[in-house]
């Protein structure tokens, strides 16, 4: 059904960043410039929220309409190629719906915050301009309506990404990692070009060429014209038979190349093994920035895509198990490393990125719901806990090691208590958000029978949940609880580097106190690549003045003599309280059947459940019908047989669904909550009786130095290109071979004029010489002729 007001979900951010970029930098307006940007984003709001809940001409909510139906609007035609055809256009399903209603209320949250929180910068404009360019980017990539589309917004986030990270110009660790994340995701993007053309081919080969996620029929343009049809690339996919679960399918040019080559660009979207290392370093970007990017938009636009494709990968078993082994090792390496960041943000980023990798667990055992169910609570209690520090680096001057924190609750109520439902979120405690689609993603996993693989998988999740409970702990001990070490900070003076190791565990060592506390001016990498920023970025602190402020406002981080911490206005602690309702009571839309007694089926499911695949039965990935265990619908026609646990397919949600859960289960889901519940205690009490007697305990050296993998990047991948280039492209190929090219035409140019300039040297003897010659020559020519 064609409904145009869903264009202006995406437009209307594109035109507050115009009007802010135009009009903002000449009235320098805070009021003006925040207001532009965020009521472009409350339009997008409301709209959104109004074409998901609400009757469209008679058609139904986009959430809810029976048959699913997409809201669609299309501009115009892009490209036209034979049967080919890509558009320029917009369409609003129950996937898409979700994203969009949580991106843009969790955008608009944080862009409230941000005016509070930017106060006081001089480029206040830029920053809203290019805040409101990333949403309208972001909301082209959910809404787009074909894989090219998607692709334009995947590529402006990654833009935009780089201009909001390295938005603090005149620093070099921000420049560094906006470059760092540029050049990550570059890396990734080639995947999904590749798969793209992919899709292309498969669906030619098969007579139906798309790229389309939608298959397009009765839609009408702006001006009242009808469209002609389009068919949907991935219905043509689902006629398909599943690729064989081999190596050999990753490369044998079907559905498996398709399906791997999009993921290699999801790794560096969604920050996964081996491309995570940009997300880490982007917290040199302002707070609202790592909120923004890093909870609830950029970094889930791998698993979005994923999941929108879910009929491709439900097809290539050998991809998901990949998916699945790489979700789960990024997971458990980046809560493990999360443990010894002393930086608050930077322990966010790792937990961010663990989160992440339970995501695409998720997506790897087929649980395509579970996936966005933890991608929506993560937006909630990740926005939350980011903005929260965001709370805690304002009333604390901009500083950001928590070893020079402790005892900020009293000085913070509202900031600790909205932290506090974050903290309880993410570690998995009932009632909070994050336990019931962590609990869903780790039950499915389990439910993964095909052999070994689930329960490996699964035990991997539980542990990463343990973690993840420790050094969340840990972050709370250090921030909120404890002694006051803000005020022993000035014991040595401002910016004095022996000054950490006297208030750290005895040992911290002098590299780590250094990095802790270096200027910004002195804060040079030898060599000015990308990839050697992270190993000299352990700890950064961000002021929130722009490149034009004076130098004493960039030198100056955390509290002077005297001052004592505070908590921050109202327009920076109303988001938060927000927030913190939705990491409390967001979750309950995904209660499973099992853990509410029966008073709710999982209403995120079944909403989802009709335009996402379904697994078939294959080995090495999800058991069949693994994102159906709460009882929804398994199969579609194309499908082979459920297995016996989903006997129960096609009883209908709401009456009679408790015929749609068999005792045994039940049983399973509620004992695997249970383990979980008891495993995220343990890791809350064994993180808060550990960190309480040692807050500044010094965590292994490994963990705090990240595995080196970004020394082993920059040994393996980063100086041999460097050299290479610098030795192969430079010195023998540009100089060598092209200047040696260019500089011997001139050289033969240059000797030939000099040897011909020696016939013309002006004296007449000379030129009577030549001319005797020439006469001999040609007599002697003529002899000759005539002697033969």
């Amino acid at each position: 059904m064609t409904n145009h007001w869903l264009s202006l979900i995406v437009a209307a951010p594109l035109i507050g960043a115009v009007i802010n970029w135009l009009v903002g930098r000449r009235v320098r307006s805070e009021a003006f410039i925040g207001f532009v940007a965020c009521a472009s984003i409350g339009v997008s709001t409301v709209i959104a929220f109004i074409l998901a809940f609400t009757d469209n001409n008679g058609a139904g909510a986009a959430l809810f309409s029976e048959p699913a139906r997409p809201v669609m609007s299309h501009l115009w035609t892009w490209m036209e190629v034979g049967n080919f055809r890509a558009d320029v256009g917009f369409a609003m399903d129950r996937l898409s719906g979700i994203y969009v209603c949580f991106v843009t209320f969790v955008g608009l949250l944080i862009h409230i915050f941000a005016t509070g929180y930017m106060h006081g910068d001089k480029s206040y404009y830029r920053f809203f301009a290019y805040l409101n360019l990333f949403m309208f980017m972001m909301l082209t990539l959910v809404l787009g309506d074909n894989l090219l589309l998607m692709f334009v917004g995947w590529e402006g986030v990654g833009l935009c990404s780089y201009l909001l990270i390295g938005y603090y110009v005149d620093r070099k660790e921000a420049g560094d990692a906006a470059k760092k994340a540029f050049i990550a995701n570059r890396v990734g993007d080639w995947g999904v070009i590749l798969g793209i053309m992919f899709v292309f081919f498969i669906t030619a080969a098969a007579g139906a060429p798309s790229i389309s996620f939608f298959e397009k029929t009765d839609l009408t343009n702006l001006v009242g014209n009808q469209v002609p049809a389009m068919t949907n690339a991935f219905a043509t996919i689902a006629t398909m038979a599943v690729d064989p679960f081999t190596i050999n399918a990753l490369i044998a040019g079907g559905l498996t190349s398709a399906a791997i080559l999009l993921f290699i660009g999801a790794t560096g979207k969604s920050a996964q093994i081996p491309l995570f290392v940009w997300l880490p370093d982007a917290m040199a970007g302002p707070t609202p920035v790592s909120a923004l990017i890093h909870a609830a938009t950029m970094v889930t636009a791998g698993v979005y895509m994923i999941v929108r494709c879910s009929e491709l990968y439900v097809r290539a078993p050998t991809a998901m198990a990949i998916i699945a082994v790489i979700g789960a090792a990024t997971a458990l390496l980046a809560a493990t490393i999360g443990l010894a960041q002393n930086d608050i943000k930077k322990v966010l980023a790792y937990s961010t990125v663990s989160q992440l990798g339970y995501m695409m667990l998720a997506c790897g055992v087929g649980a395509f719901s579970a996936a966005i169910f933890h991608v929506m609570t993560h937006a909630f209690f990740k926005a939350l806990l980011f903005l929260g520090s965001g709370s805690v680096i304002h009333g604390m001057h901009h500083e950001q090691d928590m070893r020079r924190m402790g005892g900020l609750k009293k000085y913070m109520p509202i900031t600790f208590a909205t932290m506090l439902t974050g903290w309880l979120a993410i570690s998995g405690i009932p009632i909070f958000a994050g336990f019931w689609s962590k609990d869903e993603i780790l039950y499915k996993t389990f439910s993964t029978q095909s052999n070994s693989f689930g329960l490996i998988l699964w035990f991997v999740g539980l542990c990463t949940a343990v973690i993840t409970a420790i050094y969340m702990t840990r972050l709370m001990v250090m921030t909120f609880w404890g002694t006051e070490r803000f005020a022993e900070a000035h014991a040595g003076g401002q910016g004095d580097e022996a000054h950490a190791q006297a208030f750290a565990d005895k040992k911290t060592t002098a590299h780590d106190a250094q990095t802790a506390t270096i200027d910004d001016r002195q804060h040079h990498s030898p060599d000015e690549h990308v990839g050697a920023a992270t190993s000299h970025a352990s700890h950064q602190v961000h002021a929130v003045h722009d490149e034009h402020d004076d130098e004493d406002a960039h030198e100056h981080h955390g509290l002077a003599h005297g001052q004592k911490p505070h908590e921050s206005p109202l327009v920076m602690t109303l988001p938060l309280i927000i927030l913190a309702v939705l990491s409390v009571f967001g979750g309950l839309l995904g209660a499973p059947y099992a853990l509410s007694l029966g008073a709710i089926d999982n209403p995120f499911h079944h909403t989802l459940e009709p335009v996402i695949a379904h697994e078939p039965n294959f080995v090495g990935g999800a058991a069949n019908g693994a994102d159906d265990a709460h009882g929804s619908p398994a199969t579609t026609e194309t499908h082979s047989a459920p297995v016996s646990a989903n006997e129960h397919e096609g009883v209908p949600h709401g009456e009679g669904a408790t015929a749609a859960h068999t005792p045994e289960e039940i049983f399973t889901e509620r004992v695997l909550a249970g383990v979980s519940i008891l495993l995220a205690a343990f890791g809350i009490g064994l993180g808060w009786t550990y960190f309480q007697r040692r807050p500044l305990a010094q965590m292994p050296r490994l963990l705090e130095n990240k595995y080196y993998v970004d020394e082993i990047y920059d040994a393996t991948i980063i100086e041999p290109i460097k050299d290479g280039s610098r030795v192969g492209l430079w010195r023998i190929l540009d100089v060598g071979v092209i200047d040696g090219i260019v500089n011997g035409v001139g050289t033969v140019a240059r000797e030939a004029g000099n040897g011909a300039r020696q016939l013309q040297p002006g004296f007449v003897r000379s030129y009577a010489a030549i001319i005797l010659l020439g006469a001999l020559l040609v007599i002697g020519y003529f002899a000759a002729a005539l002697a033969r």
